[in-house]
């Protein structure tokens, strides 16, 4: 269920380019449905009780929320031109690069083993060293900067600057001392900039071992009833191009909306009722993807924007007044162009919608959100179509 609330929050809320979330899943770029489907299971049956977060859907609950439908659009924003849009812009392609990539990234390593180093002592790029370290700060030992027994890949840009290739050169049991600076942008204030010392002992050393593409693994894979080497290329190719295709296609909706909104004039003053409504929408979306996590909205926001909560809210208000601008213009393009969507195509499109969406019924689709910013949402949709079929893309 929290997927599936992601996924359509995000749908709403993304449509127009909005900031967006760190990460879906990484299960998502695996081509084995069976890891996908673990971490699924565990999510929805973790996420409540490991956050306090609260998803209920809260559009549409407060009487003083405004829709567009409410409005009349062109009392807020004066159109420009927006037919004839020229955009420039590059179709999608996969080169067998893009798939021999693809498939050691995300195929071939899953299938690797760590073997321990027998023929040297000393540590080089690419090994996986098992540590100890402590790190100091003016001599006193600083907060999360102690492990025992951890395992760092040298070359992963895992630590911060100097760390990995301080260690390249030692020796199996040896004990470096690292002098170190933080990073200026380090997301810890009080390490910032820092001066410090880490103190590492290697313990172990190992290397990776990835396994030999061949017909024989395919079939273990069990990937796309996939046989052979060939037959899970061209599986792996067709994957990738409808993700470029997607990707494609999100770029053109973004692009031309940018361009169709540059050239529009918006009152400055808009409903604080409707920029209310979106922005409780970011944050609804935000919670359920922190909930999805199994973090709270701070940590998560931390890990997916690399900036502290009272920040992204200030970001999430400036998103919202531009939801409310892009939803304003498409209003008003949809009242001009006669492109306001009928009952019947609102119905319609809902039951697609809760079917595509993986929902029993529109009442359970509605039930995730009001059926007022949906309907905005299919018109926004129907007027980026409209933009699209008459602007002038010039691809490379």
């Amino acid at each position: 269920m929290f997927r599936k609330k992601i996924a359509l929050l995000s749908a709403v809320v993304l449509t127009v380019g909005m900031l967006s979330a760190c990460g879906n899943n990484t299960s998502e770029n695996n081509a084995d449905n069976s890891v996908e489907n673990t971490v699924d299971s565990k999510a929805d049956n973790d996420a409540g009780n490991t956050t306090d977060n609260s998803v209920d859907n809260t559009s549409g609950n407060d009487a003083d929320y405004v829709y567009i439908s409410e409005l009349k659009a062109d009392d807020y924003v004066t159109l420009g031109e927006y037919k004839g849009i020229e955009l420039n812009e590059t179709p999608p392609s996969v080169s067998e690069d893009d798939v021999s990539q693809y498939i050691n990234t995300y195929v071939l390593s899953s299938q690797a083993t760590t073997v321990p180093v027998e023929d040297r002592t000393d540590v080089r790029e690419g090994d996986t060293v098992n540590i100890d370290y402590a790190g100091y700060k003016d001599g006193v030992a600083f907060s999360g900067g102690t492990a025992q027994g951890y395992d760092l890949t040298i070359g992963s840009g895992t630590f911060i600057p100097g760390f990995e290739d301080g260690l390249i050169g030692s020796n199996l049991g040896d004990t470096v001392s690292l002098d170190l600076t933080f990073p200026e942008n380090y997301g810890n204030a009080d390490l910032a900039g820092a001066a410090v010392v880490f103190e590492v002992k290697v313990n172990s050393i190992s290397v990776t071992e990835v396994p030999e593409l061949t017909d024989e693994l395919v079939q273990e894979l069990n990937i796309g009833d996939c046989s052979t080497v060939e037959e899970l290329r061209d599986y792996m190719y067709d994957y990738l191009y409808s993700n470029a295709e997607s990707t494609y296609s999100t770029t053109l909706r973004n692009d031309i909306t940018k361009a169709v909104k540059a050239n529009c004039t918006f009152k400055e003053e808009l409903p604080e009722k409707l920029i209310d409504r979106y922005y409780d929408l970011l944050i609804e979306d935000m919670l359920a993807a922190a909930s999805y996590y199994g973090m709270d909205l701070s940590t998560y926001i931390q890990n997916a924007y690399n900036m502290d909560e009272e920040t992204y809210t200030e970001i999430a208000r400036d998103n919202a007044r531009n939801m409310a601008e892009q939803y304003i213009m498409f209003q008003a393009i949809a009242d001009m162009e006669e492109l306001n969507m009928t009952d019947e195509e609102i119905d319609t499109t809902s039951e697609e919608w809760a079917s595509n969406y993986g929902y029993e019924s529109v009442d359970a689709l509605l039930n995730q959100i009001d059926k007022d910013t949906l309907s905005e949402y299919f018109m926004a949709e129907k007027v980026v179509e409209f933009l699209l079929e008459n602007a002038n893309i010039n691809t490379n």
